[in-house]
């Protein structure tokens, strides 16, 4: 069952989703990332070390081959040379996708892109913490209970990165492609070292408890929040979308999952389909766990740190309940006093109107309002170290009456 998928989205997948049949893929990895991680692995005198200095300059650095190309904070010759094979691997099992699916997809995310990163913040990072077996590698990964909001800018960019227009335009080489194929492929190759790092330092026994770091079920499950959880809070939030927009907008990211090693047969082909697999995933995985509750808390107090004015602090954990309904207390997500009652009150307000009018804007509003607070609290951030800055094309910013960055 290992895979070398990262070509154009998948013609062929499970023809019924069940965890049991979903369970075998705990095992497995990413044939083409492993293998290049562990040729690393073993070339030098430290190969810890090299695929520790490996992640380190990915997370510094866009683009590993564009860095070193111009000598700012090189790889050493033995770890280019196989960083470089890797995207020209990666590279021939691509193939074109459907220019005009994609830009559909990509409208989609430029006109409600404000709310998409909003659902990034209070739902699809929380539900991600609900997982009982994956949520392992993030509270192992960077200390994230102490950076909360670090993992969520790095999310939001990677996804603005993917959906923004031209982000998964292929070109001639790997330091051509459109941003988000460039984004995908380096996320790809972070994963295995991630995956090599855990398991050099907890061995068969992380295996026996939660499965193989980063496989093939958890990676596909976080795909789905991207995905299926974002359409999912989107109807939620009254957005309207067209049948062709939720397909196209899925087939975006179905291409971004072939790109990142998932396996074809997982990948959902229709918007009922990756309901359906987000439901399996989520029975089978969801369950209370100290490392999610503890990563959820710190979220939590993030943005309360974050928001201004004061009285919206109480809305994010609003809105996650809304949201996650009681899957909200697997993370003891605190209730939220006023703001719960405001956003209660809109949403029946707004279904009322809906019933009447067939069409309300009052909840967009305010969700808007909040949306766009969140994307500018996201770009005053500092991500410290030498982190790329937080960046939304002009394109978009523009869209957003955000101003060029």
């Amino acid at each position: 069952m290992q895979s070398s998928a990262g070509g154009a989205p998948p013609t062929s997948q499970i023809d019924t989703v069940t965890a049991e049949g979903l369970f075998p893929y705990r095992t497995v990895g990413d044939r083409l990332a492993d293998e290049t991680i562990a040729a690393i692995f073993g070339a030098g005198e430290d190969g810890l070390q090299d695929v520790r200095s490996l992640l380190l300059h990915c997370v510094k650095n866009d683009h590993p081959l564009r860095e070193t190309q111009h000598g700012v904070d090189a790889l050493p010759p033995n770890i280019f040379e196989k960083v470089q094979a890797y995207f020209e691997e990666s590279d021939r099992s691509l193939t074109e996708f459907d220019q005009r699916k994609i830009r559909v997809g990509e409208r989609v995310f430029q006109e409600h892109g404000p709310e998409v990163v909003m659902l990034l913040a209070t739902y699809s990072l929380p539900a991600s913490y609900t997982a009982r077996r994956g949520v392992q590698v993030l509270a192992q990964t960077g200390r994230l209970e102490w950076q909360p909001v670090r993992r969520l800018i790095e999310t939001t960019q990677m996804v603005i990165d993917v959906m923004a227009p031209g982000g998964l335009t292929i070109g001639k080489s790997a330091l051509y492609h459109g941003k988000g194929i460039r984004t995908a492929q380096k996320v790809r190759l972070m994963h295995a070292a991630i995956r090599r790092l855990l398991l050099e330092r907890y061995g068969e026994k992380w295996v026996q408890d939660y499965g193989v770091p980063i496989n093939q079920m958890d990676l596909c499950g976080t795909l789905m929040t991207f995905s299926a959880v974002i359409l999912d809070g989107l109807s939620m939030l009254r957005v309207e979308l067209t049948s062709e927009e939720q397909d196209a907008y899925l087939y975006a990211w179905r291409a971004v999952g072939s790109i990142m090693g998932i396996d074809p047969v997982l990948i959902p082909h229709t918007v009922e389909g990756a309901h359906e697999l987000t439901s399996v995933i989520r029975e089978a995985e969801i369950g209370r766990c100290p490392q999610g509750v503890e990563l959820t808390s710190a979220l939590v107090g993030a943005y309360q740190g974050l928001i201004e004015p004061k009285w919206l602090r109480g809305l994010p954990v609003a809105l996650m309940r809304r949201f996650l309904g009681a899957y909200a207390d697997v993370l003891e997500i605190p209730r939220a006093g006023f703001t719960s009652i405001l956003v209660t009150i809109l949403i029946f307000v707004s279904g009322a109107l809906d019933t009447v009018l067939r069409r309300s804007r009052l909840l967009r509003r305010l969700h808007r309002k909040f949306a766009m607070l969140m994307v500018r609290v996201f770009l005053r951030i500092e991500r410290g170290g030498n982190r790329p800055t937080f960046e939304i094309p002009d394109t978009l910013a523009d869209g957003w009456r955000l101003g060029r960055s």
